[in-house]
């Protein structure tokens, strides 16, 4: 990002669309170091480096560190958002998904954009059209790419619970318009934030008998699956992607244990394999329900990063030992403020689709 500044042939060259997917191809494949950010939608917005978090291993560091000096240990970086006054900002900020280094944010309840925080650059997307039955009610979304058309997608899904029925709003950066597509089969989903894997967006949802699903939506074809399976017939309730391979947060009923299992071949069942165990009894043991606290961020190496939400306010906690079964808070926000998270990985990507060109690359 430096070497921009060199001169005009240096940015022409880093800007060029063969380079940038060169360069995004490299960090796929494991030929460049791949740099992961999570990002908190605080105001203004956090960047936590990955890495660090993933290479800690200095387990007593996090017993004497204080919120206000964590910046130091983690490179807690704060964000320039571009949010310009065309949109209506009330500070309702969702991250709607993160793909090839681009993160799509919900602004206010009428405005989505696509921003690259290592760039800077940002894209304001047209509106999207509105709901004129007011049976229909926002329920789910998701960002992705469809390397088919080499396309970037947003998807918006509203529900309408009486008729059971699904419409879902789609956006493409390449025609840089809105489609509606209506009449979908219903199902009750329980995450709202699909998240990207193997050319779809992933959802999970609950049966009518009991018991939960994943719920996939094919950025190609346009259309909706079920026939990922999931470990075994119960109840599930997080996804989250590690190691380019899809997890799932289990809580077995009249337990106090969590298990995160991990789909190592996609669509295969028989490749479900349980990677990470833990406890969260004696954090929560005045709640009933203290499931519906905690949030995976994503997995460490030996240990796991989740969103707590219980007590005066929201934080970051590491699971960085699994023998002691210890949580630290590293980052902990006011409680007026919403804690949301997105990994996304640093790219060239240009959200812009004036400069985004197809350039097949090997």
């Amino acid at each position: 990002m430096r070497f921009r500044c060199v001169c005009k042939s240096w940015r022409a060259l880093i800007s060029d669309s063969y380079f940038v997917k060169k360069h995004l191809s490299y960090g796929e494949r494991g030929i460049t170091e791949s740099a992961h950010r999570l990002i908190f939608m605080l105001d203004p917005p956090l960047a936590l480096d990955y890495e660090a978090l993933k290479s800690m291993e200095d387990y007593e560091a996090l017993e004497s560190m204080k919120d206000d000096d964590c910046g130091a240990q983690f490179a807690v970086t704060q964000l320039d958002f571009p949010v310009t006054k065309s949109i209506p900002d009330y500070g309702y900020r969702v991250f709607v998904g993160s793909c090839n280094g681009l993160v799509c944010v919900e602004v206010g309840f009428e405005a989505i954009m696509l921003w690259n925080p290592c760039t800077r650059d940002s894209k304001v997307l047209p509106k999207p059209p509105r709901v004129i039955n007011s049976k229909f009610t926002y329920c789910f979304y998701g960002f992705g790419y469809d390397s088919s058309s080499d396309d970037y997608k947003v998807i918006r899904g509203f529900a309408d619970y009486l008729a059971k029925k699904i419409m879902i709003h789609i956006f493409s950066l390449k025609t840089g318009s809105w489609r509606t597509v209506e009449d979908i089969d219903y199902v009750t989903l329980i995450t709202q934030q699909g998240l990207f894997l193997n050319g779809a967006l992933h959802w999970l949802y609950n049966l009518p008998e009991g018991g939960s699903r994943i719920l996939s939506f094919d950025l190609e074809a346009e259309k909706f699956h079920k026939t990922i399976p999931l470990p075994y017939d119960d109840w599930f309730f997080d996804l989250l992607i590690h190691k380019n391979c899809l997890c799932v947060l289990a809580c077995p009923t009249r337990t106090n244990t969590f298990n995160i299992w991990m789909m190592k071949e996609y669509g295969v069942k028989e490749s479900w394999t349980e990677v990470l165990q833990f406890s969260l009894e004696k954090y929560a043991a005045h709640y009933d329900d203290f499931r519906s606290y905690f949030t995976p961020v994503c997995i460490l190496e030996n240990g796991v990063v989740l969103i707590d939400e219980m007590g005066e306010g929201q934080h970051l906690m590491v699971l960085s030992n699994l023998k002691d079964k210890e949580f630290k808070h590293v980052v902990e926000v006011a409680m007026n403020l919403e804690f949301k998270a997105v990994i996304y990985r640093e790219t060239l990507v240009s959200p812009d689709v004036h400069t985004y060109k197809t350039n097949n690359v090997s």
